[in-house]
């Protein structure tokens, strides 16, 4: 699979958009190894930004991950002496949990039990079965967190997170808490899986799935194909999820503490205010150089202690420690250099910038220093720190490290390129969860099946993925069916390769049945400019009834009249290959009184 492929599957870009040429030359940098976030920041351009360049960076570096996967699983099958997945199945996965169902069904479906072209299809088909029910249960799974302790500071700890609640409505920094609680010990996780909701795809899919099936009962094959890992997949993707925003969070955080601005001013003092002992004073140039230093005792005359520290040099401004609460030294110091502008900064990290600085001063004065040259040399300063060390991120502990310095390592590159944090406000939409939103919001003329017309443009959200196409809900009581034909303009094999459940699309009305409450649709753009009556392979009920076109008569995906043949000669109608008309119509019905 390319990356181009990869990341309209993923949605990794999420509404941005990437030109072709620049997918394939970040795909052909990552290709040839060595190359950094800094390498492709240098594609900047007034067409493409930051924020394109940066989704792009990441889809690539996990398309590659799983490129390499693939690899090691048709080696460790070789070396197995296992029958090998055939590499068109294995590079159509974006996942490790897709492949994992692959090598699942090909244990089920031994060669010789059923044609070839059959079992090929039916192992094809689990992937689209294993992704529907993932999706049903990571959106419809219930999980019950009880307290598994009796640890006194355990359970004050961690006894706030038990209760019943759905999986999905978890926020990111709440699920690390919970798998924190459960690696402690603290808590129990148990799931309640929507088990008839799983059965119902695989009834939806028993024909295509005979050659797997091998007369298993439909109880049978889901547990065989689906419900072997599915819990154990739905944490790892929460986790995934959770661990993005959490990352996201934190490096967005460095990006602004790296690229803030630096000060105006050409001589500042910094003071630092430790818990105990005095206080730490020091004076510096802009370009970082340090004047003069002391320390001074905390007391009533503080600020005149200071001003003897400061001296002769002409201070233009004073810097504190944000953290510093009201009614302490800070505030005196303050309100005794009123004169002076006061900028206040972050003491966080304190000891890592302490040990960063290599002379023989006091603590106090090296704090006092750190704080100084985090206002006149923001960048110089944070970019000698360690990112990790500076526990920027909630429940970092429970963070993947190498990943964690992968997004501190891309903002790094995007500080020294000079680019804003402001970029980043709209984040890629790759990893992070969808938010839900209402689908009739977005056709607020369409109030019921009565309202559609063919040829009216129509908005919907992916809901379910066959094999014959996409089912959209529009916000009414029936959904409405993109068959795999309509998906696209050009030749569609696996209509996964265009949607994903969940993503937003436009389509067209082709065709009503009021009768049945039935809607077709179409994504094709070939058809737009047309009228509706101009697409003579429609079976319309909303106008003057026609005698239905024959199946050989329906126009091939690609734009071109008359059946496709494969190259071994078998009729191939709609995509749905070696499939004969009865056959056809007979799933579609299937799937219209499924949904």
């Amino acid at each position: 699979m390319q990356l181009s492929t990869y990341i309209q599957r993923t949605r990794a870009l999420g509404d941005l958009k990437a030109p072709a040429t620049a997918i394939e030359a970040v795909e052909a940098k990552i290709s040839e190894g060595g190359a950094t976030f800094d390498d492709v920041l240098q594609m900047r351009s007034d067409q493409l930004g930051p924020l394109v360049l940066l989704g792009m960076w990441r889809a690539g570096c996990r398309h590659a991950i799983h490129q390499a996967y693939l690899q090691e699983v048709a080696a460790r099958r070789r070396q197995g002496k296992l029958t090998q997945i055939p590499w068109a199945l294995l590079k159509q996965t974006i996942s490790r949990h897709e492949v994992a169902v692959l090598e699942r069904a090909e244990a089920l479906s031994p060669t010789g039990r059923s044609a070839e072209h059959r079992r090929r299809d039916a192992i094809k088909a689990t992937v689209s079965l294993w992704n529907s029910c993932l999706a049903i249960a990571r959106k419809e799974a219930e999980l019950s967190v009880s307290v598994d302790t009796d640890i006194p500071g355990l359970l004050e700890e961690y006894g706030g997170f038990a209760g019943k609640l759905f999986i999905k409505d978890v926020p990111a920094h709440r699920w690390l808490g919970i798998r924190r609680g459960e690696r402690l010990g603290a808590l129990r996780l148990e799931f309640a899986l929507p088990i008839e909701r799983m059965l119902e795809q695989v009834e939806a899919r028993s024909a295509n799935l005979s050659a797997v099936a091998g007369g298993r009962d439909d109880e049978t094959l889901l547990e065989s194909l689906v419900l072997t890992d599915l819990e154990e997949w739905v944490l790892t993707l929460k986790d995934d999820e959770a661990q993005f925003l959490a990352m996201r969070s934190a490096s967005n955080a460095y990006l602004n503490m790296v690229s803030a601005p630096e000060t105006s001013h050409h001589v500042l003092a910094a003071v630092s205010i430790p818990k105990k002992g005095p206080l730490g004073v020091v004076v510096i140039l802009k370009d970082g150089r340090l004047v003069g230093h002391g320390t001074v005792e905390r007391g009533n005359d503080v600020v005149t202690s200071l001003e003897r520290v400061i001296g002769s040099h002409p201070v233009e401004a004073l810097i504190l420690p944000a953290e510093a609460g009201e009614g302490s030294a800070s505030t005196a110091i303050a309100q005794g250099f009123a004169s002076l502008e006061v900028i206040r900064t972050t003491s966080k990290a304190m000891k890592v910038g302490i040990n960063a600085i290599e002379n023989d001063l006091p603590n106090s004065i090296k704090a006092a220093l750190v704080l100084a040259r985090r206002v006149a040399q923001p960048k110089m300063h944070w970019l000698e720190l360690d990112p990790i060390s500076l526990g920027l991120a909630e429940y970092q502990q429970e963070l993947d490290e190498t990943n964690l310095r992968g997004f501190y390592s891309d903002m790094q590159a995007l500080a020294r390129a000079g680019v804003e944090p402001s970029v980043l406000q709209k984040s890629p939409k790759a990893s992070a969860p969808k938010a839900r939103v209402s689908v009739k919001a977005l056709n607020p003329l369409v109030k019921n099946v009565e309202d559609l017309r063919p040829g009216m443009e129509i908005e919907g959200v992916v809901t379910n993925i066959t094999q014959f196409g996409a089912f959209l809900n529009l916000g009414l009581a029936n959904e409405g069916l993109v068959h795999v034909s309509e998906l696209a303009d050009n030749f569609v094999s696996d209509p996964n390769e265009v949607v994903t459940v969940g993503q937003h699309v436009k389509a067209h009305v082709l065709g009503v049945d009021r009768a049945r409450r039935r809607i077709s649709l179409s994504m094709r753009t070939d058809r737009r400019e047309r009228k509706p009556e101009a697409a003579e392979h429609l079976d319309r009920i909303d106008g003057p009834r026609r005698p239905a076109a024959p199946l050989d008569d329906i126009p091939g995906r690609g734009g071109s009249r008359g059946p496709v043949r494969s190259p071994g000669g078998d009729r191939q109608r709609g995509g749905a290959p070696n499939m004969s008309r009865a056959q056809a119509l007979a799933e579609l019905e299937a799937l219209f009184n499924k949904k």
